[in-house]
């Protein structure tokens, strides 16, 4: 059962301790988590696995005088207990005078906040799930197979956690969070497959939903045998919500300080400008209870909330912690913007500072994304279909997305597994072996309609979850795979 070793009052101990050692801004994070994995593929489970995780995360900064900019460091406790906390932690408080002062840090939430949005993130059926689960992968490869698949591979993540915080200004809480997500991969024959995407905190009805995602990934695979080589050109786009979310993904990404500052954002200088039609609202939203990044604070123990960062086709919002916050206000001041406060956006994540995602990575305070949102439209799939006039292209899946120009948003993606040639507002045919390539923004600009079914989708493509419909874009150029000529 999860929570046994969860020791609340490490937290409290760990900020003391850190505040008494010197420490102005203290964060400390407690995580216990319980993640069961399992891999399939030929259609057999091959990897049934468990592991436990339980660790410290303490923040700490301290303030040089007459600096607007402070010196920090993070220190990360395995199998935290009382004896380690107060034998590291002064430590490396002593450590933080022989460190540069950060740029990118200017304070947290100084505020007092008493009150959390409420949140149901934890389904009690998760308590018996890692026997369930084989079970489950089991329905979803038959359904499969039901479906036109001869052969299925994939993989099933599900986990439960307890996360407390509290922050230097008596911030923060605790909160039981589960999850499940699921991706299988069909296949007809060698030449042909479909892919298929499950994920909630939801449990309720869950075989149901594994067997609708083995079914649709089979039916996709059979739909897909005897593709012909797409012919390079400029067609209009239908894109799944599992290509969507990977493609706007990238460009929502670019709605933080951090990228901007880094020059790897194609939405610098782009603030109030319409990038897409009025019916294109997103917001970012840690308050919808089966976002698997849901959550009722962030990391400096600010109450959730959400924010538009498109509204009615126009970028209207960054993500700001309250660094980035400080920061973005001092930029507008000196450009005499001083009308222009930013504020935080409850976004802070204490979370690893490097593109790698690798534990070499030092941790930091960072804006980072909760789960994209995007507002519906009143198109059905099939209405979409209909609606094609002109010949178009509709991709259930990709990989391998790639920047050219991140600044400018010009990138090239992978079309993967089933891929459809639609004219005069029918199927008509698989193709294979093309190149989407485009510009983010381009895209977003071209969009001329939004489905109606909200799907959540995060695998290892998209790692924000992203609850997104199917969405047509006209005019989107493909181009010859390499080496994939007739």
């Amino acid at each position: 059962m999860i929570g046994k070793r969860f020791d609340k009052e490490l937290l409290k101990l760990a900020v003391e301790t850190a505040e008494k050692s010197g420490a102005d801004d203290v964060i400390a994070k407690l995580v216990e988590e319980k993640k069961h994995q399992i891999r399939f593929s030929n259609s057999s489970i091959d990897v049934n696995k468990e592991w436990q995780i339980y660790t410290l995360d303490i923040f700490i900064s301290k303030k040089p005088r007459f600096s607007l900019t402070r010196k920090i460091d993070t220190l990360s406790i395995q199998d935290p207990s009382k004896d380690k906390v107060k034998k590291r932690v002064p430590k490396q408080v002593r450590l933080l005078d022989d460190l540069p002062k950060s740029k990118l840090y200017w304070g947290m939430d100084e505020r007092s906040h008493t009150s959390y949005p409420s949140l149901s993130l934890y389904h009690d059926e998760i308590k018996n799930f890692n026997e369930k689960g084989p079970k489950l992968v089991k329905k979803m490869i038959d359904s499969s197979h039901e479906g036109g698949a001869k052969k299925t591979a994939g993989v099933l993540h599900s986990g439960v956690g307890k996360t407390g915080l509290l922050t230097s200004e008596g911030n923060g809480g605790d909160y039981l969070s589960s999850f499940c997500r699921a991706t299988i991969r069909a296949f007809h024959d060698d030449e042909s497959s479909g892919q298929a995407l499950m994920a909630s905190r939801d449990l309720s009805n869950i075989e149901k939903r594994f067997k609708k995602a083995g079914k649709k990934a089979g039916e996709l695979a059979e739909r897909s045998a005897g593709a012909e080589n797409g012919k390079p050109g400029t067609y209009d786009l239908i894109v799944s919500p599992t290509v969507g979310a990977n493609i706007f993904g990238n460009l929502l990404n670019g709605a933080n300080p951090i990228m901007i500052i880094g020059g790897m954002s194609p939405l610098k200088g782009k603030m109030d400008d319409k990038i897409g039609p009025d019916e294109l609202t997103i917001i970012d939203d840690p308050l919808v209870e089966k976002g698997l990044n849901s959550r009722p604070f962030d990391d400096e123990g600010t109450p959730s909330e959400k924010t538009s960062i498109v509204k009615n086709g126009e970028f209207k919002a960054l993500m700001h912690n309250t660094s980035t916050a400080k920061f973005w206000s001092f930029l507008n001041k000196i450009k005499l913007r001083f009308w222009k406060k930013e504020r935080t956006t409850s976004n802070s994540v204490l979370g690893q500072m490097g593109m790698t995602g690798t534990e070499e990575n030092p941790k930091t305070l960072l804006p980072a994304p909760t789960n994209y949102r995007f507002k519906t439209g009143s198109y059905g799939t099939e209405e979409l279909i209909a609606s094609c006039s002109r010949p178009t292209i509709y991709l259930t899946s990709n990989w391998y997305t790639r920047f050219t120009n991140m600044a400018e948003g010009e990138f090239s993606t992978v079309p993967r597994d089933a891929a459809f040639l639609i004219k005069d507002g029918e199927i008509k045919k698989p193709i294979k072996n093309l190149r989407l390539k485009g510009n983010l923004l381009d895209m977003c600009e071209n969009i001329e309609a939004i489905g109606k079914d909200l799907e959540q989708v995060r695998w290892w493509e998209v790692n924000t979850p992203t609850f997104i419909p199917h969405i047509k874009i006209k005019s989107c150029e493909f181009t010859q795979a390499k080496g994939k000529k007739d």
